[in-house]
């Protein structure tokens, strides 16, 4: 930013008029916790599919892998804020989800996700979905991150994957009928 910039007033606040640069650096360290929250969530997303395709379900790994790399390019989780560096982070992000994941594809193991990695995630789609709302006009984005959110609690409060439990919920409604 050049100095007129940073001179310009931005949200009074009580009274105060901040400049744009004292603004952002009242603002940084929030910012910064945000940052850690999102890196976190994708580790544990990253996590979680991997025990998910130990156990043989892969079905929903393209979502959290794009949904991942998603995140980190709207948080600008990289220190080069160039389209090189915007790239770069997505080719890491991608790399490691797919590395995770193959290594449990290949073991057949892959550890528990822990109760702090998943509440990690909720905290990381619940933040993602509020800047998302207030950005605007994200309708569809915020409605994935609210849908994954409610489905994971499921899944972990049931121990069973959301689309087992509709089955057998299902299969009970029919009196046992294979449908």
């Amino acid at each position: 930013m050049n100095s007129s910039e940073n001179a310009k007033p931005a949200q009074p606040r009580a009274g105060r008029a901040y400049t744009v640069g004292e603004l952002l650096k009242a603002i940084e360290p929030q910012y910064q916790m945000y940052k850690l929250t999102m890196r976190q969530c994708i580790a544990g997303l990253r996590a979680h599919a991997a025990q998910l395709t130990a156990q043989g379900q892969e079905e929903e790994n393209p979502r959290f892998r794009r949904l991942c790399i998603e995140m980190a390019e709207f948080w600008g989780l990289t220190e080069d804020d160039t389209p090189k560096g915007y790239q770069e982070m997505a080719e890491q992000i991608g790399s490691a989800f797919d590395h995770a994941v193959s290594a449990a594809r290949d073991s057949g193991q892959a550890p528990m996700t822990s109760d702090q990695a998943r509440q990690d995630i909720l905290d990381g789609l619940e933040l993602y979905a509020q800047e998302m709302v207030a950005c605007g006009d994200m309708a569809p984005w915020v409605k994935e991150c609210e849908d994954l959110s409610e489905q994971l609690k499921v899944e972990w409060q049931t121990g069973v994957p959301p689309d087992q439990v509709r089955g057998e919920e299902t299969n009970m409604r029919m009196g046992g009928m294979e449908l």
